[in-house]
């Protein structure tokens, strides 16, 4: 394997750090222009190795530059000339293929050192009716909110990526349109960070549907029939947010709802904290790997709550009739004086199981609370 791959490679494996890898193709970099001159007094070579020694010069370049830290603008301009010129050639394509994916990989590391400069920023005015929203970001913060004069879409760029549609103002690889009553927003770029921010007229639409790779998601002050946000890496935050049903998965990240109404709320995290604070549901479902702090309403007729790694704590209003199961393997089970509950196990170390039973004629809320590792606390608010 050629040395700069070799050293892509270890990056990608995460063998190696990004400064390490840096500092390695700087080494190389002399060494290739003492090569030079060698290959220049040979003569003549065949097509291809002329092109792989043109194609290590451009990439030469790109690295010197990176390495001085302080031409953003002419790094760029370097990698996409050379990507243009040898992206649809073998070697070259091997090469810069790895070369994204060493990005990708890097990570937030990389993409902290180009959000230091100016951003690209663009807008787009979207003048069709909608009455759904369906985005898709590889890498990148999504905002939604509402708007006062105008539906707008608006794109936050991280320098590196300067590849501009020539025809519609907006970047290459980036879709914004229109399709079938539904506002479509799609980004798979991963070596750049594409933040959007979606600003919508429309009070209530039917749908949004939202997806993430690696980024936060934000919604606030809007009514939906159905929303559902699945992500893979990031925070969801939703405030002031009223829907029908509602669907919200992180697989590494916090999930905070608050000041929201929902006849149907699912939550999700694999990794991660989730808070409510100020929310009316009557159906609750929420599935957790850390810990989960709730505040349930007068108007709650069910939560289900279920935690592997992390302590439950859930309030419910005084005087509220109560019904269920609180269970834990590894905690303890607190709950205030007056409420009818009984122990079906009871033990020091190991599986504790509370019942709680409803012996009045109210209608009673109905729990179905258990973690594995920490303690569950029932609160009387």
């Amino acid at each position: 394997m050629e040395s700069k791959e070799r050293i892509l490679k270890m990056l990608e494996e995460g063998k190696i750090t990004s400064s390490e890898a840096i500092e390695l193709m700087s080494q190389l970099n002399e060494k290739g222009s003492n090569d030079q001159e060698q290959r220049d007094s040979r003569g003549k070579e065949n097509s291809e190795d002329t092109d792989k020694s043109i194609l290590n010069d451009y990439f030469d370049q790109f690295m010197d530059e990176f390495n001085k830290y302080v031409n953003k603008d002419k790094v760029s301009s370097t990698y996409s000339n050379v990507k243009d010129k040898f992206g649809s050639q073998r070697q070259g394509k091997q090469i810069f293929d790895g070369l994204e994916k060493a990005f990708d990989s890097v990570g937030s590391s990389f993409d902290t050192f180009f959000s230091q400069g100016p951003k690209n920023r663009l807008i787009e005015t979207i003048d069709q009716d909608f009455s759904s929203i369906s985005l898709d970001i590889a890498n990148g913060n999504i905002e939604l909110k509402a708007a006062e004069k105008a539906d707008v879409v608006k794109f936050e760029v991280t320098p590196f990526y300067r590849k501009l549609d020539t025809k519609k103002n907006y970047f290459q690889d980036i879709i914004c349109d229109v399709k079938n009553d539904e506002l479509v927003i799609v980004s798979d770029v991963k070596t750049a960070r594409v933040n959007v921010v979606v600003e919508v007229t429309q009070e209530t639409l039917k749908r949004i549907i939202l997806s993430a790779s690696n980024g936060s998601v934000s919604i606030e002050n809007k009514k939906f029939n159905d929303a559902t946000i699945d992500i893979l890496n990031g925070d969801i935050t939703l405030s002031n947010v009223e829907a029908k049903n509602a669907f919200l998965r992180t697989s590494r990240g916090n999930v905070k709802v608050s000041q929201g109404n929902y006849e149907n709320i699912e939550i999700i995290s694999m990794l991660g904290t989730i808070m409510t604070d100020d929310i009316d549901a009557k159906s609750i479902d929420i599935s957790s790997n850390g810990s989960v702090n709730i505040a349930l309403k007068e108007d709650t007729e069910e939560a289900t709550i279920n935690s592997n790694m992390g302590s439950i704590n859930i309030s419910i209003p005084q005087g509220r009739a109560l019904e269920g199961r609180l269970s834990t393997v590894l905690g303890q089970i607190n709950y205030p004086p007056g409420v009818d509950a009984r122990f079906m196990k009871h033990q020091d170390i190991g599986f504790k199981e509370l019942m709680l039973v409803n012996d009045s004629e109210d209608p009673a809320v109905f729990l179905e609370i258990s973690t594995k590792v920490g303690s569950v606390t029932l609160h009387r608010s």
